[in-house]
């Protein structure tokens, strides 16, 4: 039932083109794209920085999290029955 009321809105209604046409338009160039400033190598520095911080921080809280589970006993790594006296 909507979809039939929805047909017949759009098909009463023109179809729109919002466009207009611009008389002083000028495409645009490759130099009107900004022109990079400063070294790449230092801004690329920076970055791999930051990135191996993080990758070092999250080694180390997954690896804090799976030692912290198996010395609770909230996960059994499944490395077979025990062996030998208790």
């Amino acid at each position: 039932m909507f979809t039939r009321a929805a047909r017949n809105v759009l098909k009463t209604c023109p179809p729109r083109r919002g466009m207009a046409y611009v008389a002083e338009f000028k495409p645009p160039t490759m130099n009107d794209l900004p022109v990079p400033q400063g070294s790449w190598r230092e801004h690329y520095n920076q970055r791999q920085r930051k990135n191996n911080i993080h990758l070092v921080a999250g080694i180390l809280f997954t690896g804090a999290t799976v030692a912290y589970a198996k010395e609770s006993g909230l996960m059994a790594f499944g490395y077979g029955p025990k062996i030998g006296k208790e």
